[in-house]
């Protein structure tokens, strides 16, 4: 299944914004209340997973609608990874999105969330060829901070031999880096790098100008919480909107086959 983006700052058909309204009411109709308790949540700028605009990013969403479920409110606050770890160890935020490495301690982390597909791309015209990891090593790679930590010991292995290995601080960097001819090859979420392509080249041109290759096996993303009642509340939530068919629609509201 191929996965494209809409457009994020509104809402494609009315089919969607149904489905996002119904997801809404599912989870926070036999909570609401003016006394809800107030989980701070602190995340950093992933699109499209966290997004600065009228909608929150599928992640944001996800976590706000499964706390609703159990009758908790939420507030995103952007940060980043090394605020948020200190932020939550002490408990001056309750919880962080993927942002706080696994085996921390103190912190109590969540089921996955979702799962981020990292990919390799490459400019179609340059024609290469990338069946495994292997292929990266003579390759001018551009990936995404603290890359080798989260992709595993093997693409840390190949990149030390790489001609050239670069991690770009900004994601969206990455694709006009790949343009210029900066790079052979950007390593980065399917989802981000799908993003990012639409927004500038639409999905047609996205599809023709681009090729993208499956290295990775995909990386579950959790939230990191202070105290470990919260964390089991969270995960309690996140059951039931998958179970009622509510993560499934909040998904379609961004995504489309």
């Amino acid at each position: 299944m191929a996965l494209h983006f809409i457009d994020m700052r509104f809402f494609r058909s009315r089919v969607q914004y149904l489905c996002y309204f119904i997801a809404t009411l599912l989870c926070s109709l036999p909570y609401f209340s003016a006394r809800a308790e107030e989980f701070i949540i602190q995340v950093t700028s992933i699109p499209p997973y966290v997004l600065d605009g009228p909608r929150q990013g599928i992640a944001c969403d996800l976590i706000a609608q499964a706390l609703a479920t159990q009758g908790i409110q939420t507030k995103f606050v952007r940060s980043n990874n090394k605020r948020m770890e200190i932020d939550v160890r002490s408990g001056n935020a309750d919880a962080g999105f993927a942002g706080i490495p696994a085996g921390t301690s103190n912190v109590f982390f969540s089921d996955p969330v979702l799962e981020f597909e990292n990919v390799a791309v490459t400019l179609s015209d340059q024609h290469l060829s990338l069946r495994t990891l292997s292929n990266l090593a003579d390759k001018r790679v551009i990936a995404f901070r603290n890359a080798p930590s989260i992709l595993g010991s093997e693409f840390a292995a190949v990149i030390k031999t790489s001609s050239f290995y670069f991690e770009a601080s900004e994601q969206h960097s990455q694709i006009p880096m790949l343009d210029a001819g900066r790079g052979d090859v950007i390593v980065l979420d399917k989802r981000t790098f799908l993003y990012f392509a639409i927004l500038q080249y639409g999905e047609q041109k996205t599809r023709e100008r681009y090729q993208i290759h499956s290295l990775f096996r995909p990386v579950p993303r959790v939230l990191a919480f202070h105290r470990k009642e919260q964390r089991d509340l969270f995960n309690k939530g996140l059951r039931t909107i998958r179970e009622n068919g509510a993560y499934a629609m909040i998904l379609r509201s961004y995504l489309r086959d």
